[in-house]
């Protein structure tokens, strides 16, 4: 393998790393939210921890980039998953919560699965740019989902779980199509920075962004943690790897089905059991 290729690698399990970190941070100052300054001691330590941890979660588009350019955007989204873990290394570090055996026997198996997909698959991603009208019908699904939440509650008295997980499905395939908008921001316009704006996508990627904070704060007030969670992480790792054997014309060999599979089920176990792992 290339050396791009290792620096790709990196910046995956880097960006997966700096991202859990992010989340920790503002569950560990979540509190400043909901205090004023002069009553609550440390609102000005938890405020710092807060923007943080808002910091490092934005800073995800650049890993992005970077492990997009020697990997396909499937296996930068199962790679996702190893957030899981970190976010427990993290928690058991900074919030003090202890890491079971089932998590700690889940992540192993995460990682096995997770390398098994990468070994599986090939480097034959298209160089070509995926038809605009291709990304954008996939772009809207989220949406459509939303407003189907929307109607369920509206006309058919849709109960507060399944509206909850609808906005988890949402904000899941949002995460995950802006990896492959930022796949598709470079196969498009190679590495001519300036020229990105000429492209829809960045602007998408915005919209996307923010749509992902509001859905995620209506499905956590919505839905248990132990629905909404699986929903948000499985659909996070399945629809980027979905789209990118549509889009992206990728051949994905039994094997490494096989191995997204196995990711799926373990995001899907340990979230189920320890929703905790999730802030």
């Amino acid at each position: 393998m290339a050396f791009a290729h290792y620096i790709s690698i990196v910046s995956a399990v880097s960006g997966s790393a700096v991202v859990s970190l992010g989340m920790v941070l503002q569950k560990k100052g979540v509190l400043w939210l909901t205090h004023k300054k002069n009553k609550y001691p440390h609102f000005t330590r938890d405020k710092i921890f807060w923007l943080s941890g808002f910091a490092l979660n934005n800073s995800l588009v650049f890993f992005y980039y970077f492990a997009l350019k020697g990997l396909d955007a499937s296996i930068v989204g199962s790679m996702m998953a190893l957030n899981i873990i970190f976010t427990s290394i993290f928690s058991a570090l900074i919030l003090r919560e202890p890491i079971s055996k089932q998590v700690a026997l889940g992540s192993l198996a995460l990682i096995f699965f997770i390398v098994l997909a990468h070994l599986s698959g090939g480097t034959s991603a298209s160089l070509a740019p995926p038809p605009l009208y291709l990304i954008v019908f996939f772009y809207a699904v989220p949406f459509f989902l939303v407003l189907l939440a929307l109607g369920g509650r509206r006309f058919l008295s849709l109960g507060n779980h399944a509206y909850g997980a609808l906005f988890a499905l949402a904000a899941g395939c949002l995460e995950g199509i802006i990896i492959v908008i930022v796949k598709a921001i470079q196969n498009d316009r190679g590495d001519r920075l300036l020229e990105y704006l000429e492209t829809p996508y960045p602007y998408m990627y915005v919209i996307a962004s923010i749509a992902v904070v509001s859905f995620m704060q209506v499905a956590y007030l919505n839905g248990k943690m132990t629905k909404v969670a699986p929903v948000l992480w499985g659909a996070q790792i399945a629809y980027p790897v979905m789209i990118t054997y549509l889009a992206f014309s990728v051949p994905m060999p039994p094997i490494q089905v096989v191995a997204f599979g196995g990711i799926l089920f373990c995001v899907i176990l340990i979230q189920s059991k320890h929703p905790e792992a999730t802030p």
